[in-house]
């Protein structure tokens, strides 16, 4: 008889293989970033080199194109950039998880691969899923390959949170640091304004020797309140400084600031400055959430996010939900610090594809990954529009502003952005720099070297693929032969 993850995961791969031609045939899908083989996905989890393989899991429900959570999915790469799908290593199938195995991270040690998630469990019955009805397990198993996990075990429960934290925890980060290790939770601190419920979002770090038993550290808590939750936490050190990247939801939009439902970004902390102080976001497009980094084996801090964000159905949509799937993840970065800003780019493996230069600054392209190449110095402004004039995206970089819109030439919404309109992003001085990452579907700016970047997903019939840069007359355009 098939245990419980056996059967999960036949259900899983029963999907996957039923829609595979379906899939393989949609117009939208791409050839370097990691995608569900059918279905959702969301947060990146696991993030990790193993045995000289870089290892991408992520949150996945293959049986729901909305999704709905269930599974870890699997990609692993020698490159960052060609990505093979392994089976599902993941499901709900204990009662500590019975609900979701959400997002979680990896440790490497001694030959050995040990990951941590969050055991979601959603009692039935009328509560508000808040304060009662939830139950928030963080969850550890063991792995020699990558892919065949140990049996689970309960790391840390409802007990064991400070009594003023209401269920919503998770997320949990795990790393080593001077002998010890330690776990950053997201957390939701229950909260009252002058007899107003106004939840506060917070991270908790845990501290272990032995990578099992956990006892609270800290609490880090912003000196204002700074959205009523915080998801997906990471800290690490990057160039000698102390960087705490995190998720909060509930921010107020700003008209250059928190543009999307909810927003990504760090915080480098000081002695001094409360995390909201500083706070910047990673990311000023469309689709950017639930970011996650790791460091290889060459020592490179390397980030991947959610290409998406949650809770967005109601304000613009992928196209690819009608071919079966939605959602991917970002390209691979390499993170630095330059004039106290975390810079990020393509990692660097992106030079070693075949590239071929285009004539002029005006192309058409087909499925195979596009970059571009501007450099501002001495323009005033410049455009960069992909599609059609009645069906385009339109980057346009004016001195230290750029803005990603997709509106056609009348002016009216373009339906290649699925009802995205605007977004608006801002440099330290005039933009120098601009390039630009086209894979089918997904869009890419990095501006400055990396001091800003914009991601959005693009939904362009393959007549429409086309490219025209205005204003800027240094400029390239590539294409990568593969």
């Amino acid at each position: 008889m098939k245990s419980e993850k056996e059967r999960r995961i036949a259900q899983a791969k029963e999907a996957e293989n039923r829609q595979k031609d379906r899939i393989l045939s949609c117009p939208f899908r791409m050839k370097y970033h990691v995608m569900p083989p059918v279905g959702w996905l969301n947060d990146p989890n696991g993030l990790c080199q193993f045995q000289g393989v870089y290892q991408v899991y992520f949150q996945y429900s293959p049986l729901n194109v909305n999704g709905g959570g269930g599974f870890w999915g699997h990609c692993t790469s020698r490159d960052l950039l060609h990505w093979e799908y392994q089976d599902p290593v993941l499901t709900n199938d204990c009662p500590e998880d019975q609900s979701g195995v959400y997002s979680g991270s990896a440790l490497i040690e001694d030959g050995r691969m040990y990951l941590y998630y969050t055991g979601n469990v959603k009692l039935p019955g009328n509560y508000n899923y808040i304060d009662k009805g939830r139950i928030s397990s963080q969850m550890m198993v063991t792995s020699e390959d990558g892919q065949q996990m140990s049996e689970k075990t309960v790391v840390l429960g409802m007990k064991d949170y400070p009594d003023d934290m209401t269920a919503h925890i998770r997320d949990p980060k795990v790393w080593k640091e001077h002998g010890k290790y330690y776990m950053i939770l997201g957390a939701r601190k229950r909260n009252f304004d002058t007899g107003i419920r106004r939840d506060t979002g917070c991270a908790l770090v845990y501290v272990s020797k032995n990578k099992k038993d956990w006892k609270l550290d800290y609490e880090i808590l912003p000196d204002e309140n700074f959205g009523y939750m915080w998801e997906c936490p990471d800290l690490f050190d990057l160039e000698g400084k102390r960087v705490l990247s995190f998720c909060p939801q509930g921010l107020r939009a700003e008209n250059e600031r928190f543009q999307n439902l909810y927003q990504s970004g760090y915080s480098i902390l000081t002695e001094k400055m409360s995390p909201e102080k500083g706070f910047r976001e990673w990311d000023m497009g469309f689709d950017f959430y639930a970011p996650q980094t790791f460091e290889d084996e060459k020592g490179r801090r390397i980030l991947i996010g959610w290409a998406g964000v949650p809770d967005t159905m109601e304000v613009h949509r992928n196209l690819s939900v009608d071919h079966g799937w939605q959602h991917c993840l970002t390209i691979p970065r390499e993170l630095r610090v330059e004039h106290g800003v975390v810079c990020q780019m393509p990692v660097r493996e992106l030079d070693l594809l075949s590239w071929k230069q285009e004539e002029g600054n005006a192309c058409c392209f087909g499925r195979e990954m596009v970059k571009i190449e501007a450099k501002m110095q001495g323009v005033h402004f410049a455009d960069i529009r992909i599609g059609t004039g009645q069906n385009e995206l339109t980057i346009h970089v004016e001195e230290d502003r750029i803005r990603m819109a997709f509106l056609n030439e009348e002016g009216k919404p373009s339906p290649c952005g699925g009802g995205r309109k605007s977004r608006i992003g801002r440099t330290a001085s005039p933009v120098k720099t601009v390039l630009v990452l086209i894979d089918n579907s997904i869009v890419e700016l990095f501006v400055n070297d990396g001091e800003l970047a914009m991601t959005s997903r693009i939904y362009l019939e393959e007549s429409e693929r086309s490219i025209a840069v205005k204003g800027c007359p240094d400029c390239r355009i590539w294409k990568a032969e593969e």
